[in-house]
């Protein structure tokens, strides 16, 4: 990848031109296809005007605003930036804060210009999660946060989810396949299979031993691993007594000696 300045990448076939939202450090992005010139939003959490300034400098043509799950830190600014372009078409996961005109699961294909857009449902952070794959490039939102994972003690998230979705869909990508992660910068396959904790559990079974252990909601629970966050924290995978695996922020727990 080469920056050519603060937030405006060029890679491969697309441009991608990435903005930092708000203070939860949330990620949207403009991307530009390179042959046609056409355009697509993705996650316009806020700073609508700047996403729009951002589309309209690289010719406006705004075919598709693309929400990859329900959080409004990912959706905030939708209406504004739809109002704006009004022959984009609105596309993410049904049942949420927005109707979009184009309702997507996984499994779907849209036509951008000289490529398409495939959508794939990533469940693990958020239950209705979808990501968008512009070969090779994969707007991830929350399911992944470089060399670490979106949480998944939320409402209906879920670390099994997360796991299986790993193994399934992003295993067998090619290494340069690049990620574009909901938070903090962007990553690699290769770099998420050969350096992310969570990951090379997902791949190869269970831990051997727990590196540790912490105080989590009153109850001493092991630690499976570790990952640094996007915000400078970190994240760590907990089983719980019945079983059950959850990634929490490091804010969630107490370390015990």
């Amino acid at each position: 990848m080469n920056r050519l300045r603060d937030d405006v990448l060029i890679t491969h076939e697309i441009t991608v031109w990435q903005f930092v939202l708000n203070d939860l450090l949330t990620n949207g992005f403009v991307v530009k296809e390179n042959d046609t010139g056409a355009l697509a939003i993705v996650d316009p959490g806020a700073r609508a005007e700047d996403l729009i300034d951002a589309a309209e400098e690289w010719g406006g043509d705004v075919r598709w605003i693309l929400v990859t799950h329900h959080h409004g830190d990912h959706c905030a600014a939708l209406e504004t930036v739809a109002e704006e372009f009004e022959d984009a078409e609105v596309v993410g996961p049904p049942g949420g804060p927005f109707r979009p005109s184009r309702p997507v699961s996984g499994g779907e294909s849209l036509e951008f210009g000289a490529r398409s857009i495939q959508a794939c449902a990533t469940p693990g952070h958020s239950p209705e999660s979808v990501s968008y794959e512009i070969s090779p490039h994969v707007f991830v939102g929350d399911f992944l946060f470089r060399l670490g994972s979106g949480r998944t003690d939320g409402p209906g998230a879920s670390t099994e989810d997360l796991f299986r979705v790993v193994r399934d869909v992003f295993e067998d990508m090619a290494a340069d396949v690049v990620l574009w992660c909901g938070h903090g910068p962007p990553s690699t396959i290769g770099e998420e299979r050969k350096r992310n904790p969570f990951w090379r559990i997902a791949l190869e079974g269970a831990p051997g031993e727990a590196v540790g252990a912490v105080d989590y909601r009153g109850s001493r629970v092991p630690v499976l691993a570790w990952a640094d966050d996007y915000d400078g924290g970190r994240k760590a995978l907990l089983e719980l007594d019945e079983g059950r695996r959850v990634i929490v922020p490091g804010s969630q727990v107490r370390v015990l000696e």
